[in-house]
């Protein structure tokens, strides 16, 4: 694998990607595995569906809105402060929810756990890309697959944890071994040639101010004719009042916003805004999925707890499988076409659900969790091509925030549509339209393409991977 610099290639670079890989790999047991307590938590809080999926909605939705705070925190601070805060912010609402007595606690530390994982994704998705260019797809297979390994391992273990300790003390060691976060993030050195070739930009923009014969800057100034007997300007009342306007106060606050977060990205790149749509669609019918799934199996079809708890195993396995393929088949079909076919590879799976059976349940785990681990790989490589690595983490910030807001009301209106219809048959539908609907959308990128604007990065030019 050719990389920046020889030693990065045996050495910071795969030690970055292998830290990223645990990342991913701890923050999987928050976000994903939490539907195994969810008959705990029905239990303890005496709480309804939709009140109960609130927690795991509440939970993923902040890691969301959290990785728009670690977009932020890495452009300021770097990726290794920005992953060790958030390293501490999950553990600390971890041990939390384990000594909540109220559900509306558990809201509330659960998005503090959330927003923790979101501020370390932004930047080990990042870091990542600092170090390789060409063969990015495969780093990012290798990286997403620690996704499916913590489906994999904490499925099970968190209902071993669940028979052994209780729920609160299952929170509790889900919580310490989640901080290695910090250790993995503490590894994640800044790749020393990008830094330097974002210096060597910025004196080259420097050298092209022109000067005069002497060497200093040329500075125009703009002269009015004087005044012989000046006047004193009387300012009105009102017009005090309407310098200190709201709206002039909101219009700084927005272009604050802007600049931080850098949100112009939507304008600029018109297939980035429909990937947040698209994406926005896939994370609000995956969050419900794995939420529901082991709730659909013991509830209508007769399985019991322990069997159902593995087929969480069984989508990060069939994951596990699909993110390496990913990244080979990358190097000869385009991302886009990758991207599609998995959408409508999730809608099949999700309606081979609706069989009852348990083998059914377990098929529909397998083929769903390898489609989600092509799509988990392929989103990041989508939108370093729309968008540039220069802007990446911002990008992986705004369609976080973007899905987060539905991936926060998801699972909660699912929950109250079952609690309305009592058939998890009609919810299942739903999730597999909504999955035809990221597809069809997507199949307008390739025409969006030819009429936007377009961003441009040179850094991301010069460097190879």
């Amino acid at each position: 694998m050719k990389c920046l610099k020889s030693e990065e290639c045996t050495g910071k670079g795969l030690v970055v990607v292998f830290a990223s890989f645990l990342i991913h790999l701890f923050m999987a047991a928050i976000t994903k595995c939490t539907g195994v307590l969810f008959s705990s938590f029905q239990t303890e809080f005496m709480s309804t569906t939709a009140q109960t999926g609130a927690i795991s909605s509440i939970m993923s939705a902040s890691s969301f809105f959290g990785c728009t705070i670690g977009g932020a925190v890495a452009n300021r601070f770097g990726c290794r402060i920005a992953i060790v805060v958030g390293g501490l912010l999950t553990i600390a609402g971890m041990i939390g929810c384990a000594l909540t007595r109220h559900i509306y606690q558990m809201y509330v530390l659960g998005a503090l756990a959330g927003i923790g994982n979101g501020v370390a994704y932004t930047p080990a998705v990042v870091i990542v890309a600092q170090y390789f260019q060409k063969y990015y797809s495969l780093a990012a297979s290798f990286m997403t697959t620690g996704d499916s390994i913590g489906i994999m391992l904490f499925g099970p273990l968190m209902q071993l944890f669940l028979d052994t300790y209780g729920w609160r003390g299952t929170l509790l060691v889900t919580g310490a071994v989640t901080a290695n976060i910090c250790v993995a993030g503490a590894v994640c050195r800044p790749n020393t040639r990008l830094l330097k070739a974002r210096e060597s930009e910025s004196r080259d923009s420097c050298r092209n101010i022109p000067l005069n014969e002497r060497g200093s800057l040329e500075l125009q100034v703009i002269t009015h004719p004087e005044q012989t007997d000046p006047q004193p300007i009387a300012m009105s009342q009102s017009s005090g009042k309407r310098r200190n306007n709201l709206c002039v106060h909101v219009a700084f606050f927005w272009t604050g916003v802007v600049k931080m977060f850098r949100l112009n990205l939507l304008c600029q790149s018109y297939r980035f805004s429909l990937f947040c749509f698209a994406q926005s669609v896939y994370v609000a019918s995956l969050g419900c999925y794995l939420i529901y799934l082991i709730p659909r199996a013991t509830g209508s079809s007769g399985v019991s707890d322990r069997e159902a708890s593995f087929l969480l195993s069984v989508v990060g396995i069939s994951g596990l499988v699909g993110r390496p393929f990913c990244g080979l088949l990358n190097q000869k079909v385009s991302s886009e076409v990758i991207y599609d076919v998995s959408m409508v590879v999730c809608a099949c799976a999700v309606l081979v659900a609706q069989f009852g059976t348990y083998g059914h349940f377990v098929f529909s785990a397998a083929v769903f969790g390898f489609a989600i681990g092509f799509q988990r790989t392929i989103s990041p490589v989508l939108m370093r091509e729309y968008v540039g690595m220069d802007n990446l983490g911002s990008a992986v910030g705004i369609y976080s925030g973007i899905g987060g807001v539905v991936d926060l009301i998801g699972p909660i209106l699912a929950g109250a549509l079952y609690d309305a219809t009592e058939s998890f048959a009609i919810l299942f539908y739903v999730l597999a339209g909504l999955f035809v609907v990221g597809f069809l959308a997507m199949l307008s990128a390739p025409l969006l393409k030819r009429i936007e604007p377009g961003v441009y990065t040179s850094v991301d030019t010069e460097l190879t991977v």
